[in-house]
């Protein structure tokens, strides 16, 4: 083997071994990460809020992904701020524009303000991107009622009762819901399945 070789080989193995111990820093780093963000979630379990914000602010920005704004802006709104948690979960869907559980959680907190277009205008997006989530049927159905569309309304509580028939709130609104668009015999029948829960 010629000297060139030679020197070519042993760049060869330092660029190699280089590029394993940079994989292995890297699977340690996503270890941490991960680490921390169940520690975090611990912590907002456990309503220590501050100490679960406090791990998450401290990781790099680039290790943030959807899940942690998501954790960001449920800690935010906890304490009381919902500017933050908007902010947060408008990162979140910067991350995964198909993040279902940003665009509920953004209708929650327009819910809460009486903000029902744009409240309902999220839930449609997470039921987008999850046609599953019971829960995003049932709010919207709710903005909807607030809002008087009791048609529309009726239709996203029924598809909500399919997707999970033993929630009983599902029957209560879609009684009233009935009762609204004058199917008082529906309605009835509808109490009914709700009293049989109790």
């Amino acid at each position: 083997m010629n000297f060139s070789a030679k020197i070519y080989q042993k760049c060869f193995i330092f660029l190699y071994l280089i590029a394993a111990l940079t994989n292995i820093a890297l699977a340690e780093n996503n270890s941490n990460i991960e680490d921390i963000k169940q520690q975090a979630y611990a912590l907002y379990a456990t309503n220590n809020f501050k100490e679960a914000q406090k791990l998450l602010d401290d990781l790099p920005v680039n290790e943030k992904n959807e899940e942690i704004y998501l954790l960001l802006a449920n800690i935010a709104e906890e304490s009381g701020s919902d500017n933050v948690a908007i902010q947060n979960l408008n990162k979140s869907l910067d991350k995964n524009y198909t993040y279902y559980k940003a665009y509920y959680n953004l209708g929650c907190i327009f819910a809460k303000k009486k903000s029902y277009l744009l409240a309902s205008n999220n839930f449609e997006l997470a039921i987008k991107y999850n046609k599953t989530f019971a829960s995003a049927y049932y709010n919207l159905a709710c903005c909807q009622i607030k809002l008087k569309n009791y048609d529309s309304a009726k239709k996203n509580l029924i598809k909500a009762i399919e997707l999970e028939p033993q929630n009983k709130d599902f029957y209560y609104n879609l009684a009233y819901c009935y009762k609204e668009l004058n199917k008082t015999k529906q309605a009835k029948k509808i109490l009914d399945v709700y009293n049989s829960f109790s």
